[in-house]
């Protein structure tokens, strides 16, 4: 389960392991960084590289408040595009595990992960 807290985490590690491009370097690491809510991106991927999982992220991000005490965006609000009407299904199914999972957390474990 993600939760806002993991999110953050994951942002305090993105910044301190900055890589130059011919370092290898962890692909959670890029794909954490165009999950970003606050930075515009565009993603194109060969395939089992991880797209859905990174729009996935980006969408659940885009619905948590933000660090600044702002509401998240309204679900109405956000525009994903996928090309294939699998991709679109299976991002809808992970987002709406996320949230069910989290609608019925503790707020202990919430706080936890």
């Amino acid at each position: 389960m993600t939760t806002q807290k993991q999110f953050e985490q994951d942002q305090v590690t993105l910044h301190k392991n900055s890589v130059s491009s011919t370092t290898t370097i962890d692909p959670n690491i890029p794909q954490r960084q165009a999950s970003d809510p606050n930075s515009s991106v565009w993603v194109s991927a060969s395939a089992g590289s991880g797209k859905t999982k990174v729009l996935t992220e980006r969408v659940i991000r885009l619905l948590l408040p933000r660090e600044n005490g702002k509401a998240g965006s309204a679900p109405e609000k956000i525009l994903c595009i996928t090309f294939t009407k699998a991709a679109a299904a299976e991002m809808a199914i992970r987002i709406n595990n996320t949230l069910g999972q989290w609608s019925i957390a503790s707020d202990t474990e919430l706080k936890e992960n």
